[in-house]
């Protein structure tokens, strides 16, 4: 996948959005919350995030909770994520929480492509 370099602040029209969505029994959503509440702040600080956003809805006796992330080029996400875009990167024991788990990766077509 190719990108050109942002400039002047603008971004390259393949801004990536990567959402991560998790099925998480209700028994195990506490403790999940937490473990992604830690992670959020080690996301902010990376090089290249634009937005990241948490949020869940209940299911029943499951929540499905989204990890909304929105990357300025494709090198971003690959400098966060390393070469395994489809395996996700969570905190040490969140992955064992999770009973479903879809990471999807989409191209923002919101942003002006630069001429």
């Amino acid at each position: 996948m190719g990108y050109a370099a942002s400039r002047g602040g603008r971004y390259d029209r393949r801004v990536i959005v990567r959402v991560l969505t998790a099925t998480v029994p209700d028994v195990a959503a506490g403790r999940f919350h937490e473990l992604m509440r830690q992670q959020l702040p080690i996301l902010r600080e990376h090089e290249g995030l634009v937005y990241v956003k948490l949020a869940r809805r209940l299911i029943g006796r499951e929540e499905e909770v989204v990890l909304f992330e929105e990357w300025r080029d494709p090198a971003a996400l690959y400098a966060w994520t390393g070469p395994r875009l489809d395996q996700p990167r969570l905190l040490p024991g969140a992955e064992d929480l999770i009973t479903d788990l879809r990471i999807t990766h989409y191209e923002a077509l919101d942003i002006e492509p630069f001429e």
